[in-house]
């Protein structure tokens, strides 16, 4: 049998579900490839990931299956395809020393409605495989668990991660509030690329918690970065609040924007639509955010303009009285 593959949002990070579909069907005599434009296939897997990415029109194929959170939040994978051995040879030129995969699965952040993780895995973590499901030796792992250190297998699967001595990345950052003695001590045995952390909701403290990191010693040579949730719940304050208090800690902040595509293209600049689907109000928060990204996103600019108000593009857009699109002044920058 001929079976296609399609990874709709680009070949620019390794699509997990169709390195398992691969192996698996390919275990089972088929030919299995990504799909080309004027192919033919029997079956066609297609994936996507982000809801935004548009799919390619797809071959002829006589089924086609389409998976992903992109499409929705209810298709799995059979048991017998998820827990099967990555085909990596799907992606040579990010698998080739490097093991991709899920340790665990869901997030107990039942408030983070922002996030899409527990409403698709679950509101609790829960331990989901071994690292020996997806890692055979490989000198590099890097890991997708949305909340490892919340699953109550911590220890067991970093124990896991401490045996292999290989370096470990975890993609999908560590929550600070589990942190403790016992969790500090095993990850100082294992060989962490970096670190990096959230500071999703303004109205937790976490103060003591990053401090707590920071007064370990664990760390890297590199500042370790920490996630900042705006344009959601909180104010401009709060947000400042966060930058700052992280920055005093030695931390490097990084703006998130929600709903960022929704306003601006990929260039950062005004949907053509964004004045009719937003109030002016709306729009200035936006913006004062997408000012605060730019300022927080490189080091330089952060330590040679350590305060907000001083960041000179969001200077001149504040004297020139804050326009947005519908504005009978409108500037698209």
């Amino acid at each position: 049998m001929k079976i296609g593959l399609i990874d709709c949002d680009s070949y620019h990070f390794p699509n997990l579900p169709l390195m398992k579909l691969s192996a698996y069907y390919k275990a089972k005599g088929n030919n299995v490839e990504f799909a080309k434009k004027d192919g033919e296939y029997e079956v066609l897997f297609v994936s996507k990931i982000f809801t935004e990415t548009k799919e390619p029109e797809p071959p002829k194929a006589g089924i086609i299956f389409r998976g992903g959170s992109g499409y929705d939040l209810e298709n799995t994978l059979p048991d017998q395809i998820e827990h099967i051995y990555p085909d990596y040879s799907l992606y040579p030129q990010f698998t080739k020393d490097t093991a991709y995969g899920f340790l665990t699965r869901g997030c107990p952040r039942k408030n983070h409605r922002f996030c899409i993780t527990p409403k698709k895995d679950g509101c609790i973590s829960r331990k989901a495989a071994d690292l020996a499901e997806f890692w055979h030796g490989q000198r590099k792992i890097l890991l997708l668990d949305q909340n490892l250190l919340a699953c109550k297998e911590r220890m067991e699967l970093l124990e896991q991660l401490v045996a292999s001595g290989a370096e470990v990345e975890f993609n999908g950052g560590m929550d600070v509030r589990f942190l403790n003695e016992e969790t500090i001590a095993v990850l100082r045995k294992i060989r962490v690329k970096d670190y990096h952390f959230a500071w999703d909701d303004p109205r937790e403290l976490l103060e003591e918690k990053f401090r707590f990191f920071k007064e370990s010693g664990l760390k890297t040579k590199n500042q370790c970065r920490v996630y900042v949730l705006t344009n959601y719940w909180s104010s401009m304050e709060e947000d400042l609040y966060r930058i700052y208090t992280l920055r005093e800690m030695g931390y490097m902040p990084f703006v998130m924007i929600y709903d960022k595509q929704k306003f601006v293209d990929r260039n950062g600049r005004w949907l053509p639509d964004a004045a009719k689907r937003y109030s002016k109000r709306e729009l200035q928060a936006f913006k004062v955010c997408q000012h605060m990204q730019r300022w927080c996103g490189q080091i330089q600019i952060l330590t040679k303009c350590p305060r907000f108000e001083e960041y000179e593009p969001y200077r001149r857009w504040v004297e020139k009285g804050k326009p947005v699109p519908g504005d009978i002044r409108n500037n698209n920058r």
